[in-house]
């Protein structure tokens, strides 16, 4: 009988524990979901630049106060540091913490090498994926940083009206 109380006691205590860490997180999330605004704030065309680094564009659309989006990069030759091409990538997971646009994006850290297949006829890499954040600094900019993509970033960010 005693071993079944202590059973029964145990088991309350991790539900309660679990109920309270549940709760918890519920909390956090809720305190960092976007608002309509902030969310309506980052959707637009956004180009990257910064002295002696490729470039490109950002463009995020507001889906009902979701975000959606694709970043273009500028591909330069290595030597000549010519413009060669474009390079899309679609954002996985674009969103707002709060005022800050979060956001990953796969296979932009490949080698553009000649006789190396284009990225779109390679086979997914799951490993091979970016995270990115865009902090505001002033109305209408923001840095853009990505752990990965050193030296490339930070990148500024303008937003076209």
């Amino acid at each position: 009988m005693k071993k079944r109380n202590w059973i029964v006691a145990a088991l309350s205590v991790v539900g309660l524990i679990a109920t309270c860490s549940l709760m918890a997180s519920t909390d956090s999330v809720a305190a960092t979901t976007a608002t309509p605004d902030s969310v309506h704030a980052w959707a637009g065309v956004w180009q990257m630049t910064s002295p002696g680094k490729p470039g490109g564009s950002i463009t995020l659309a507001d889906d009902g106060g979701s975000l959606t989006g694709v970043i273009v990069f500028n591909v330069l030759d290595r030597e000549t540091r010519q413009h060669i091409a474009l390079e899309t990538r679609t954002m996985v997971n674009p969103h707002v913490q709060g005022d800050t646009l979060v956001f990953q994006v796969r296979g932009i850290l490949k080698p553009h090498l000649k006789g190396d297949p284009p990225a779109w006829q390679q086979a997914p890499d799951p490993a091979d994926i970016t995270d990115m954040t865009a902090t505001p600094s002033t109305e209408g900019k923001a840095t853009l940083t990505c752990a990965k993509c050193r030296p490339t970033t930070p990148m500024d960010l303008v937003k076209q009206q």
